[in-house]
Order: structure tokens, then sequence, then C-alpha cells
């Protein structure tokens, strides 16, 4: 039995590992790749070109005085995604602002949800906080997002933002002539069909899946050979036991105090065409079956949102116009406001 506990306890453990490991992939947020632009990602196509230019040329200056930079996107929706979580996983990503510094700030729009989020680099968490973004977005952003006026929002926050960047480093920042030509529409992702592509977390997921039906039906099998075995025995050692030549084996049962038996009480019974069966009475000791026990109080792993970042291993594309930086290498962990 103890044997038969070991394997239980181990299967189990290997089902809540996959499980977890299941649930965590398919959270996977699939992020966009930025644009040769960088700090500008219009996927909704809600920013006209002035706008988009204005942010470009205002990040160049920017980031060539204190590595500040300040990212825009506009994406149709995150999916199934927390609007938070998707701006972690971007601003990660994407390695918005100065390596040294982490003084990056993401605006992200979300149209389809109709939300947005503002995230900063954790090299300004102190120096920008949190509650300082929620005000701001209230004031530069909320009344403009409402009317769905988006491009006007965006450029009345991108601005307010902007003179936090001075009022931090004591820097002025100006506005550097871009080629409004240069700033790419990021391409559309096509809408899934029937059939999807394989990729490695998917194969994993795939596997975690698989692992997890493995297991389940082993589990059931154990359970159900156990009980099939341990009837056998008891049903052995009565009849091993309550016969006339009973055996060592029925002795040897009868001594473990397992079953009683009172030979006495044996009654004669017709059974299928006049065969006589004994009956009998028998006292049952105090059995009882070898039980699992959970331990103390588990609380199942996660993630929590308020504490995301981290380095991601996507790299950066050649920056604006082949001359311009395309993101230090700043990471975010945590802060950020939004709409609601």
């Amino acid at each position: 039995m103890k044997k038969q506990r070991a394997v239980i306890f181990v299967i189990l453990c290997i089902v809540l590992f996959s499980v977890f490991c299941s649930c965590s992939i398919r959270r996977k947020t699939n992020v966009p790749d930025q644009t040769d632009a960088f700090y500008v990602y219009d996927e909704a196509n809600v920013l006209d070109t002035e706008t988009k230019t204005y942010i470009v040329g205002k990040n160049v200056d920017l980031y060539d005085k204190c590595g500040g930079q300040i990212v825009v996107a506009c994406v149709n929706t995150t999916g199934n995604y927390d609007i938070k979580d998707y701006a972690y996983a971007l601003f990660n990503k994407w390695k918005i602002g100065s390596a040294d510094k982490n003084n990056g700030v993401l605006i992200l729009l979300s149209i389809d949800e109709d939300d947005y989020w503002v995230l900063q680099g954790n090299g300004l968490e102190t120096l920008l906080q949190s509650g300082t973004l929620k005000l701001m977005l209230n004031d530069y952003l909320e009344p403009y997002f409402a009317k769905r006026q988006y491009a006007d929002g965006v450029r009345s926050l991108f601005d307010a933002l902007i003179e936090k960047y001075e009022q931090i480093y004591s820097i002025s920042v100006v506005l550097t002539e871009v080629d409004a030509s240069s700033i790419t529409q990021p391409v559309q992702q096509p809408a899934e069909t029937g059939t999807k592509k394989t990729t490695f977390w998917g194969f994993i997921s795939a596997v975690a899946s698989i692992i997890i039906a493995f297991t389940v039906i082993v589990i059931i099998l154990i359970i159900v050979v156990s009980i099939a075995v341990t009837v056998f025995i008891i049903i052995g050692a009565i009849f091993s036991g309550g016969g006339s030549g009973a055996g060592s084996a029925g002795r040897a049962f009868r001594s473990s105090g397992g079953i009683n038996i009172n030979p006495h009480s044996f009654r004669t019974s017709s059974f299928r065409g006049g065969t006589s069966f004994g009956g009998f009475t028998g006292s049952f000791n105090s059995h009882r079956s070898g039980g699992f026990s959970s331990g103390g109080s588990h609380r199942s792993g996660g993630f929590s949102s308020g504490s995301h970042g981290g380095f991601s291993s996507g790299s950066h594309g050649g920056g604006f116009s082949g001359g311009h930086h395309s993101g230090g290498g700043g990471f975010s962990r945590g802060g950020g406001a939004g709409r609601r």
C-alpha cells in the first residue's frame, strides 16, 4: 500500500505541474513586433501622418538628451489578455527607454476594448509615479478618447509627458525634422482560419495536455486495480478461512484480526439447482483504509499582475531611418495607470 500511495502521489504532482505549465503557456501574450519607426505603432489606423511624424521627431531629440522614449501603440484589440498584461509584455519586448536608466513610457490604446493604459519604466517609478500618470490620463487623454478623437488625445498626452521629461532631466526637447514617408504602417495580421500554424509553445501545450490525459488514465487504472486486488484478497481469505480444511493462509489471515468468522452461524440455503451454500456471519475489526493526506494548506502558484517585467528575447528593428535608436533596452516591472 505504501508503494501505491507513493506512485499516486508522484502522478498527482505530475498532473498539477502539467496543468500549471499548460495554463501558463496558453496565457503567453502574443504582442506585435515594432515597425522601423519604433516610436509609433498604429495597427488601428487612428493616427494621422502629422501626429506620427511629430511623435517620432520629438522622440529623436528626447532620446539623444536623456535616453527617454515615449512609444505610442494603437492596436485593434488585446485579444483575451488584460490590457495591463499586454502593456507589460509589449514594453519589455520592445525594451523601451535607456538600458541603464530604464526611463521609457508606453502609451497603449486598445480601440475595440475602448480602453487605454500608460506604463513607465521602473527607472521612472519614483519620478513619474502611477498616481501622476492617472491624473495626466484624466486631464489630457480621456476628454478626447471619450469622443473617439484618438489623435488629438494622444498628441495632448504626449506633450504633457514631454514636459515631465524636461522637468525631470532639466532639458529642452525640440522637434527634429523627419521624413514622413519612412514611417511605415504595421502589417495587418491575417484573420485566423481553420488551419493554424504550429508554434513551439503550441507544441509544448499539446504535450502538456497529453501528459494530463495520460496521468489521469493511469490514476484511474491504479485505483481500479487496487480495489480489485483488495477485494480478491478479502474474498480469498474468507473462503480459505471458512472451509473445513483451512490452510495456513486462512489461519494466518484469521490470526491477523482482519475478519472474525463464527462457524456456528452458517446456514444452508438453496443455490441454483439445490446446491447448498454455507452462509456466514462475521464481525469486522476496526479497519481503516489508508488515506492520503494533502498536508498543509496549499495554494496554487501564479503570476501577480502587479509585478511584471523581465527581459524579452525579442530583438529590435534597425531604428528610425537607420540612424536613430530603436530602444536602449529598458524594462518595466509594474506601475502604470489605465482608464478603469
